[in-house]
């Protein structure tokens, strides 16, 4: 199975005056979604001054790295595929997993996903929206139509930036000349 599926939570459904609230939470091959590294420690030392600027070494460590799973709603994303989904702000505390970064890098060392396993397929995004995250089939529908615009949009608009780049080139090098 490409994910896991978790029980809807009733007191997560999404008010109708929002889309953007969503109840489920869903993990992708056993992994959350996304994660955050936290700082262990940060330190600054001067290297050297001179004068044109001074540099600065700095060093950055991270000793433990905190695995959340986040709630989805619907995207916004671009697109012509099926309605977009995204990660919601909100994220479920009592998923959280914590782990020492040497341990989990060497733990999941040759078990990166290949790119074709991310991506999720429409009819997969349409269930999770309306059966786990309690979206309509006319909000998705509405997302749908959007993102479609929103795309054709994109596209319209970078026919139109190579059409004009020429011309817009020359534009700008005669003022840095004049500048």
């Amino acid at each position: 199975s490409p994910s896991t599926l978790f029980p809807i939570d009733d007191r997560r459904r999404p008010s109708r005056q929002s889309s953007s609230s969503c109840c489920s939470s869903i993990k992708s091959s056993g992994s959350s979604l996304c994660s955050s590294l936290k700082s262990a420690s940060s330190s600054s030392d001067d290297v050297h001054s001179n004068a044109s600027n001074d540099k600065i070494k700095r060093n950055v460590s991270f000793s433990s790295l905190e695995i959340r799973s986040y709630f989805i709603t619907l995207g916004d994303a671009p697109t012509y595929n099926g309605p977009p989904v995204s990660l919601d702000w909100e994220y479920d505390p009592a998923a959280t997993q914590e782990h020492c970064i040497e341990e989990y890098e060497a733990d999941r060392a040759g078990n990166r996903h290949q790119k074709h396993e991310m991506r999720m397929p429409k009819f997969h995004r349409e269930y999770l929206l309306m059966h786990e995250a309690g979206f309509s089939g006319g909000e998705i529908k509405n997302a749908m139509e959007e993102a479609r615009r929103c795309a054709r949009q994109r596209e319209k608009t970078a026919r139109r930036s190579i059409k004009f780049q020429p011309a817009e080139e020359a534009f700008a090098k005669v003022k840095r000349m004049l500048s």
